[in-house]
């Protein structure tokens, strides 16, 4: 077996040139999601710069609250730090991160804010626009967040949606919660609802959308209505048939790091 070492520890890894990747994690997740498709990256010769949003940034016994506006501000912070330094930005989303990727891409387009660089490409893994699964009496688990979840401050995270076992013994060792915080997820809810949905339509950076069908977090349909509502002239929307939800530390990584690194090569 070999081992398989995780650190959910922020980097920025820097080579020579104008092109940089901003990689963005998933809800109650963290930097180590994105650490083994950097290192894909960097090799390649792209500068790479992974952050923990705040909430997600040092362990806890159960996962703080946090907001959508938080995750958000940091994340902007950084792009225009990346923007004083490469005038090419690649944004690439995992879960949550995609729509906090989308609302980004909206406000950079738009005339109040105006970044030095532009994104150049846009990369959605595993894009959270809803839930998969449905509870009771066909209601969507985003209701039962929205309604009774209000009387309930966390809910247990007892495994990790990768079906590569050694992968998720080491994601584990990695990861700072063992909750979902539903303040949390219902920013997340707002953040979709609000922002990233109502953007799509107007997004035209060229976009590579990667879906597992055997996601067992988010519902595979935001995939394709991403790919069917966006309105870049050059976009593709790939289907992996074996991964679960964290396609980039699952049994079909070596194809999410291929497809990813010639998108932006």
């Amino acid at each position: 077996m070999v081992e398989i070492a995780l650190k959910n520890k922020p980097f920025l890894l820097a080579n020579p040139g104008t092109r940089a990747c901003l990689l963005l994690h998933g809800l109650g997740g963290g930097v180590y999601e994105m650490q083994l498709l950097a290192d894909v990256l960097y090799k390649q010769g792209l500068t790479v710069c992974g952050i923990n949003y705040p909430g997600h940034d040092r362990p806890a016994t159960l996962m703080p609250r946090s907001t959508w506006q938080e995750w958000y501000g940091h994340i902007f912070d950084t792009y225009q730090d990346l923007s004083r330094s490469y005038s090419s930005i690649s944004v690439i989303g995992f879960s949550t991160g995609c729509p906090l990727a989308l609302h980004l891409i909206n406000q950079i387009g738009s005339e109040s804010v105006s970044p030095a660089a532009a994104v150049d490409r846009l990369v959605l893994l595993g894009p959270y626009l809803n839930i998969r699964y449905h509870w009771y009496y066909g209601f969507s688990l985003e209701t039962y967040v929205q309604t009774i979840g209000r009387a309930i401050e966390h809910v247990p995270r007892l495994s990790l949606p990768i079906r590569d076992r050694d992968m998720e013994r080491a994601a584990k060792q990695a990861a700072f919660f063992q909750s979902f915080n539903l303040h949390a997820v219902r920013s997340a809810i707002e953040l979709i609802e609000t922002r990233a949905k109502p953007a799509i339509p107007s997004i035209t950076v060229p976009t590579l959308i990667m879906q597992a069908k055997r996601d067992r977090v988010v519902d595979p349909s935001g995939a394709q209505y991403i790919y069917d509502t966006i309105a870049s002239s050059e976009k593709e929307l790939m289907w992996l048939p074996e991964s679960d939800h964290i396609i980039p530390l699952d049994v079909e990584r070596e194809i999410v790091f291929e497809k990813v690194a010639g998108f932006l090569s």
